[in-house]
């Protein structure tokens, strides 16, 4: 993973509702980043997998309060 992408990825799940664990993973990944100017594979695997399920949950919840507003 490169420099631009982590931050791609940390910048949308500060948007998010994250768990204290979710969270502090997202601050250890970056240190690490910024020690070794690389993830390890799973440390890629496991913040991809966060950002992909906030990433869905945000769509499900717009979703959500669409249907709740009812059409225009």
């Amino acid at each position: 993973m490169d420099r631009e992408r982590l931050k791609c990825i940390v910048s949308a799940l500060k948007r998010s509702e994250l768990t204290s664990i979710e969270r502090n993973f997202v601050l250890r990944v970056n240190e690490y980043f910024e020690k070794n100017s690389m993830l390890t594979e799973q440390q890629e695997s496991i913040l991809e997998g966060i950002h992909r399920e906030k990433v869905r949950w945000m769509g499900y919840q717009r979703k959500e309060t669409n249907a709740v507003k009812g059409p225009g």
